[in-house]
């Protein structure tokens, strides 16, 4: 056996081991896996950071749980940071992220572009036989990932060809027909039925790959990113299978037409690149990652996509759906088995308080919808609107309420918002938000989240609640 096949076979061996240790820990102790993804810019980072912290400081003289009941009846005696079980999943950076935001000139954690973790204990008071004083502990396992994978799982279940059809079809829709550096132009100067011509694929990937990211940077940015390895390829950057491009111009054939193509034509070649992208790269990420997940946090940035309008709110609810469709329905296509599913709008500092509960309502409607045609549904959905961090605070001038802040450029600025609708949004309705973006904030100044202090948050007690309240009683 060579070198590569043996640490390909240890790495294997290793990963049934720690997979039936984490099996057995199950089975004997209070634990639970959650999985934390977000749509593009929803904050992830931030809010992983924030929930780690509101556990560890939780005897802060600031800390703010009182949605959280173990927090509230004071059982909650340490939290303690263990290594992973899982030896090649690395750890979520804490320390740097805490240290981002406790500093004197205070910045958001750097977003991760890859996998991570972190494991914590919750040591907890209760009582034993006869009331006698005791304790138990609930080992609480996070697991974080790009949204942009999840979107992938509908590849899944289409051939090369109807791919290469959606692709077209979103190229000539709006938001991204009005893209001036939208590739389709490009892209249909690929004859399918041509021989294959490694470099000129290369070239189309490129202007493909670049389109990918400008979609990612909009504002908002879309959502429906596709392969999502091609923008964030973690640690398959290089890899074979993710060499290929849409060949948009076989939506004018037919499957039976394309199939008829030469083994060296473009159409072959790239299909069996393309089948290959997901035997190799999307099913072993759900397999090995996702299945060991029993709770998911999917957090979406709906105060954003206010100001794109319909093109983005539709674009945000196919994302979410095919999300969806990963979580426990019907078992889907692996052995998920995702028992609670919690969809968090974030940022909801940056609007009154008025309008938070709307900013939820708003959500729990987009989520509703985007679930429409999923049957068969069987895990617990909940919806809440939270800020990670708050990075503003409240002021009245006369009757109206105002918000203030520190801009990315430093300065101290107000501002207000309009009135966040509790519904979908009619064509008309989205008027209101043309000119409406939401104010790029930095953290606010004095955190001491490494020291002495909680992070300030929104709701954030509601989400611990929702996510581990069950196995803390």
């Amino acid at each position: 056996m060579s070198n590569n096949g043996q640490s390909d076979y240890l790495k294997k061996l290793h990963h049934v081991t720690d997979d039936a240790k984490t099996l057995i820990n199950r089975a004997i102790q209070n634990r639970v896996c959650i999985g934390i993804t977000g749509l593009s810019r929803s904050g992830k980072s931030t809010f992983i950071t924030s929930l780690i912290n509101q556990l560890k400081q939780h005897g802060a003289k600031n800390s703010r749980l009182g949605g959280f009941s173990p927090w509230l009846k004071k059982r909650i005696i340490q939290v303690t940071e263990h290594p992973l079980e899982n030896r090649y999943l690395p750890r979520f950076d804490y320390e740097q992220a805490v240290d981002s935001l406790s500093g004197s000139s205070p910045q958001w954690p750097v977003p991760t572009r890859d996998i991570s973790g972190v494991l914590l204990e919750i040591k907890l008071a209760d009582q034993g036989w006869f009331g006698r004083k005791t304790s138990k502990s609930v080992f609480i396992e996070l697991r974080d990932y790009p949204g942009e994978w999840l979107v992938d799982l509908p590849l899944l279940k289409m051939s090369f060809r109807d791919w290469c059809v959606l692709v077209e079809k979103q190229l000539s829709r709006a938001p991204r027909s009005g893209f001036s550096d939208n590739p389709q132009a490009s892209l249909k100067q690929l004859d399918p039925f041509a021989d294959y011509n490694p470099a000129t694929i290369e070239t189309q990937r490129a202007i493909y790959i670049d389109f990918l990211h400008a979609c990612k940077k909009q504002s908002p940015p879309l959502t429906i990113i596709q392969p999502g390895r091609f923008i964030e390829p973690g640690t398959q950057a290089g890899h074979p299978a993710l060499h290929f491009v849409p060949l948009i111009a076989c939506a004018g054939y037919s499957e039976a037409q394309l199939q008829s193509a030469g083994k060296n034509s473009n159409f072959k070649q790239l299909e069996a690149i393309f089948e290959r992208y997901k035997s190799d790269i999307v099913k072993p990420f759900f397999k090995e990652f996702i299945e060991p997940i029993d709770r998911q946090v999917v957090l979406v940035d709906v105060l954003n996509v206010l100001h794109g309008g319909e093109p983005y709110l539709h674009e945000m609810m196919h994302a979410l759906e095919a999300i969806g469709e990963s979580f426990e329905y019907n078992g889907g296509l692996f052995r998920s088995r995702i028992e609670k599913v919690l969809y968090a709008a974030t940022k909801v500092d940056q609007v009154v308080s008025q309008d938070h509960d709307n900013v939820r309502h708003l959500l729990s409607c987009i989520v509703r919808k985007s679930l429409e045609r999923i049957q068969g549904a069987q895990a617990d959905l909940r919806v809440e609107a939270v800020a990670s961090v708050r990075s503003s605070h409240a002021q009245t001038q006369g009757n109206e309420e105002i918000l203030k802040g520190i801009s990315t450029e430093g300065e101290a600025i107000g501002f207000v918002n309009p009135r966040i609708p509790d519904h979908i949004p009619s064509e008309a309705e989205f008027a209101a938000f043309i000119d409406w973006k939401l104010p790029e904030l930095k953290p606010p100044k004095g955190i001491r989240a490494h020291q002495d202090q909680a992070i300030p948050h929104i709701r954030m007690d509601e989400v611990l609640h929702n996510l581990m309240g069950d196995i803390c009683r």
